[in-house]
């Protein structure tokens, strides 16, 4: 996938979110949980920007955040030319959210059970009063309906009436009712069987196409990252380990970390299966960190500065950012032996662009992005 030179249309710097502790009578802080952790960031127009990582490393707060659901700790955010949106007080948030909306990873809980698919799709349209009430209102519920591949008279029905597929559809139809240039997907085919999930992503990709969208996609699934995404950004505690256009990342991982991860994508050929990395111990607390680089201790690369020095995030000159001593130029002759034997093990070459580990991405297709799934009784 190319890299978009198209208009920049995200700006997140030095975001930060810290959940207070509080204990005690008084309920005095005491502690905070680093949920994310100072993460940077581009989206340009008709780009879609994938974040993955473990559970618990902030992908899914670093979306809320942009969204202002929840409030961030420190940081800038901006949309095209906008103000700083991160010290933005809420009332003032109202003409933004037009430009970025959200699709919910969970279609059952995220659409109102009480309201009928036309109230829900329609809510955003009498908000931001784009549409008049009545007909004009039902004709423009139906065009986004349609729109998503579901038939018009979905408008008279409750979610209870849709499978999850459908449902998720109606999640997308509501997001693109304000006309928004960028979504924030967190997970939206997680909670769905593989063949929807493919309708789900085909759908996506065709809306992005017509309308040049820009999606800022949350995943586990490094297969439905690696089909989707222009750019990847992994993160790790809260912070990012790596970040590059997806082709380079996937298939020249330079992170431990990023190994690690790839290495645990499934693969049916043979030939083509790498070395499975093993990490031991589970992700440290956001609370209490490590010293030094928060992956030290379940990396087996880590060498004397890991466990002191944070390593800052080295521009690779290829479009490729990561976060790791064995790319800092001050530490490369003071790489141990058995770290280049470690890394060597690992089908990659040491604090080099000689990597050729290859991920075998595969995501399953459908020809018909407009296909139905079959309605719940």
């Amino acid at each position: 996938m190319e890299n978009h030179d198209q208009e920049l249309l995200l700006s997140v710097r030095n975001l930060k979110k810290h959940f207070p502790i509080r204990k005690g009578l008084l309920s005095r802080v005491v502690a905070h949980v680093k949920a994310v952790d100072g993460v940077d960031f581009d989206l340009h127009r008709g780009e879609t920007l994938g974040i993955v990582g473990e559970s618990g490393c902030g992908k899914s707060t670093t979306g809320r955040l942009i969204l202002n659901l929840i409030e961030p700790t420190a940081g800038e955010i901006r949309i095209g030319d906008s103000p700083n949106l991160a010290s933005l007080p809420n009332k003032q948030w109202l003409p933004y959210r037009r430009r970025i909306q959200m699709i919910f990873q969970d279609p059952y809980s995220s659409l109102n059970p009480r309201m009928p698919v036309g109230a829900i799709v329609g809510e955003a349209l009498a908000i931001h009063k784009l549409t008049p009430p009545g007909e004009p209102r039902r004709r423009r519920v139906a065009e986004l309906l349609e729109q998503v591949g579901l038939p018009r008279d979905a408008a008279r029905r409750f979610p209870h009436e849709f499978s999850g597929g459908q449902r998720q559809r109606i999640g997308i139809a509501r997001a693109l009712a304000v006309e928004p240039e960028i979504l924030i997907a967190d997970e939206p085919v997680s909670a769905l069987d593989v063949s929807i999930q493919a309708q789900v992503i085909n759908l996506m990709e065709d809306l992005q196409r017509k309308m040049q969208l820009s999606y800022l996609f949350i995943s586990h699934d490094l297969s439905v990252v690696g089909h989707l995404c222009h750019r990847v950004l992994v993160m790790y505690l809260g912070r990012t380990v790596e970040t590059g256009p997806t082709p380079k990342l996937l298939y020249q991982p330079r992170h431990p970390y990023t190994r690690a991860l790839l290495s645990a994508v499934p693969v049916i050929e043979k030939d083509q299966r790498r070395k499975r990395i093993v990490l031991d111990g589970d992700v440290p607390s956001p609370v209490n960190p490590p010293s030094g680089c928060h992956f030290h201790p379940r990396c087996a690369c880590k060498f004397d500065p890991c466990e002191k020095v944070y390593p800052k995030l080295i521009d690779q000159g290829d479009g490729v950012k990561v976060a790791c001593h064995l790319y800092d130029p001050e530490y490369k002759d003071s790489i141990p032996d058995s770290v280049h034997r470690t890394l060597n093990n690992y089908g990659t070459a040491p604090a080099s662009n000689a990597s050729q580990q290859v991920a075998t991405v595969t995501t399953p297709e459908s020809n018909d992005t407009t296909t139905e799934d079959a309605p719940t009784p």
